[in-house]
């Protein structure tokens, strides 16, 4: 029996591959991801708006004036505004270091650590086309990528960077921690964070809702799945990991079909999770097996 190799090359799919591919979804995230996506998004949302509106002193403010005054109509002051913000923002520091205590090993590890920042021999490669790329310098394809590419990587791991120290140099903030120089600090590095990961952030909005391509990434974060046609051509090694699982599987399947007296988690007869259908795993690996 074929298998795909460890590093897969991609191959040219026929038509009636890439519309099989299509029609077929891959889980990519877990329930518990998506939720947290969406959860950071609307604290951000809240956290940005809000400090905006806090930030009045002329030489270092961004926003018009009346935006400043149309917040604290809102809230009926800044007390309350700041008020507002710090709520929310403790709110996001306790869901966050509730996900880090009881999600480290099946979210954290297995998604963060190892998919998300850990960074590989064909990450620096993809980086390293890729600019030469967009200076026109280079037509060389890019290196296959697992479930997330190099840039999606260096991104992840600036915020996760970022963000303790903007929970702690904000908790210093509100409330005075330390005496006044490392509060005055901490307002400098706090704005300086939270100016690093905005600028990351609109290239991420960006890319992820409006760049034709990674449209099934967007969705991805509401349906927590990919089609398999995105998968191969945008992260291949990711695509032949699932593929080497779905084969493995399926080995064990006839296994335990074989044999009557077997008991497994296979003998249920219920389809390999995550995964696309068998038809377009064979035909698939006749293209990416022989590299």
């Amino acid at each position: 029996m074929s298998t795909i190799s460890a590093t897969p090359l991609p191959q040219t799919l026929t038509p009636e591959q890439a519309r099989e591919m299509a029609q077929n979804q891959i889980k990519k995230h877990v329930v518990a991801v998506v939720l947290l996506h969406w959860f950071n998004a609307f604290v951000w949302l809240l956290e940005l708006t809000t400090g905006a509106a806090l930030i009045v002193s002329p030489s270092l403010r961004f926003m018009p004036s009346w935006y400043l005054i149309m917040m604290e109509q809102l809230f009926g002051s800044r007390a309350n505004l700041l008020r507002f913000h710090i709520a929310v923002g403790l709110v996001w520091i306790l869901v966050c270091l509730i996900y880090v205590t009881f999600g480290w090993r099946h979210f954290l590890h297995a998604e963060v650590l190892a998919k998300e920042v850990a960074l590989d021999r064909d990450d620096f490669e993809w980086l390293k086309m890729r600019s030469l790329a967009l200076l026109k310098k280079s037509a060389v394809p890019l290196p296959p990528q697992g479930a997330y590419n190099a840039g999606q990587k260096l991104y992840a791991l600036m915020v996760y960077t970022c963000l303790p120290v903007i929970m702690v140099s904000g908790s210093i903030m509100s409330f005075h921690l330390f005496g006044t120089v490392a509060v005055q600090w901490a307002i400098v590095i706090h704005f300086l964070l939270v100016g690093t990961v905005v600028s990351g952030l609109m290239v991420h909005v960006y890319m992820g809702a409006v760049f034709p391509e990674e449209r099934p990434a967007f969705y991805s974060m509401i349906t927590g799945m990919v089609n398999e046609l995105y998968a191969y051509r945008h992260h291949l090694k990711w695509w032949a990991e699932i593929k080497r699982q779905q084969q493995q599987w399926e080995e064990s399947l006839k296994l335990e079909t074989a044999s009557p007296d077997a008991i497994g988690p296979a003998s249920d007869g219920k389809p390999a999770p995550g995964v696309g259908s068998t038809s377009a795993y064979q035909a698939c690996t006749a293209d990416a097996n022989e590299v």
